[in-house]
């Protein structure tokens, strides 16, 4: 390895731009390899009262000859460009993080799916007899993983990885790379869907070796920016619904199991493994799955769909259901709309909208539907409204196609109050 952590550090402190979950996993791998680091934030409401707001200043920057940023920070954020401007180093956590882990990373990165797959590659390969862990984006970032694992070469991190993540890498080198797909996400934190593309392509330029599954509509989408993807890769085609077992057995699930076994061709893992594996795992929870019933109404928790992309495809999924209300909306993308709108007025009732883009959505939705558009003040009201709307034997589909913040923590907090608010529901009809 031509880099270490320690000789891109030089003896000085590294700066620790951001003190979230990723922040937090840069400091323990820091503690545990004895270089000191130190906090810069922007956050006033990090909670960490020990971890108060703290400009970089050009000062600061003749101090670090490393500095760590977190994925909320973009890679031409003012703070990047002083550290890099003064002669430092700046690495997101995972190229730092790869630097401390001797066994192998799978990285997978999509719009759509990569919670799920990363979780079921990772309970399939342990099934199979794999020293396998979960890790990045997923819950526990790999630099965590670092102290206790990272000197270890057996053991293999499955890692998922958002296009915050690898907007610029510079070390991390995976040893195989599953793509699920590619839709228009995150155009408030991206220039462009060019760039959001791109971020995501560096994962296939750093996979020099090793397998690659990739997703038909990523693999179509490197043609527009000048970019292809090895002819040795294997493509999945999304346009289907694969054969798969229970939990996987429906159109949008299905083609997370059709990547897992694809993998597995590559790496000489029998497709049984993932078929018997399955039988004993559980989606991760807040995705399109198995509805709660009250009253003879079915309400599905589908909070993980942060974008339309998502929306669309659980939409599609309940396209014979006759009375389907939709609740949507949350804080805006940029994105376009206009596939939801004509899924949406094909597929569905009535909108009960909330968050942010309920304005947006309301207009958008204006005399498209046969019931209406809603807008509600909060997930109490939303709910109540849809079971209002509902008729016996319908179905209330909760998949936002908007990210949670400005009314939730994040899509767990927000799946959570829906399921609440449906339990708490009263006098159904």
């Amino acid at each position: 390895m031509s880099e270490s952590i320690e000789q891109l550090s030089a003896g000085k402190p590294v700066a620790i731009f951001g003190t979230g979950v990723s922040g937090m996993a840069v400091k323990s791998l820091l503690d545990f390899l004895g270089i000191k680091s130190e906090f810069y934030s922007e956050d006033s409401h990090s909670g960490k009262a020990d971890l108060p707001t703290r400009e970089f200043t050009e000062a600061d920057a003749s101090r670090h000859s490393l500095v760590v940023y977190s994925p909320a920070f973009r890679p031409d954020h003012r703070w990047i460009k002083t550290a890099e401007n003064a002669g430092a180093e700046a690495v997101c956590e995972p190229d730092l993080s790869y630097l401390a882990w001797r066994g192998k990373i799978i990285a997978v990165t999509g719009t759509n799916g990569k919670t799920t797959l990363t979780s079921f590659l990772t309970h399939a390969m342990k099934f199979a007899g794999m020293d396998a862990v979960a890790a990045g984006n997923i819950g526990r970032p790999l630099g965590s993983l670092c102290p206790e694992f990272g000197g270890d070469e057996n053991k293999i991190a499955v890692c998922e990885l958002s296009s915050f993540q690898t907007a610029r890498l510079k070390f991390l080198r995976p040893s195989a790379l599953l793509w699920t797909n590619f839709a228009p996400d995150h155009l408030d934190w991206h220039a462009d869907i060019g760039e959001y593309f791109l971020s995501k392509f560096n994962l296939v330029e750093s996979t020099t070796s090793g397998t690659i599954v990739v997703g038909s509509d990523a693999y179509a989408e490197a043609e527009k920016y000048g970019r292809s993807f090895p002819k040795y890769a294997g493509v999945v085609d999304n346009s289907k619904r694969h054969p798969a077992p229970p939990p996987f057995d429906n159109s949008i699930q299905s083609k997370n199991f059709a990547m897992a076994v694809e993998f597995g061709k590559s790496e000489g893992i029998r497709e049984e493994v993932f078929w018997r594996a399955a039988e004993t795992f559980s989606l991760p929870a807040h995705r399109f799955s198995t509805p709660i019933t009250r009253g003879g109404i079915r309400f599905f928790n589908d909070s993980k769909a942060t974008n339309v992309h998502a929306a669309v495809a659980a939409l599609n999924e309940l396209g014979n259901e006759p009375d389907l209300i939709w609740i949507g909306g949350g804080k805006d993308k940029n994105c376009d709309l206009s596939e939801l709108v004509e899924t949406l007025r094909a597929r569905a009732k009535a909108a009960v909208l909330i968050g942010q883009s309920a304005d947006k959505l309301s207009r958008a939705l204006k005399d498209k539907l046969k019931c209406g558009a809603y807008i509600c003040k909060s997930m109490k009201e939303a709910v109540e409204k849809s079971c209002s709307l509902a008729g016996k034997n319908s179905a209330v589909l909760f998949s936002p196609a908007f990210s949670s913040f400005g009314m939730f923590s994040g899509y767990v907090e927000r799946g959570k109050s829906f399921e609440n608010e449906v339990l708490c529901l009263k006098n159904l009809k």
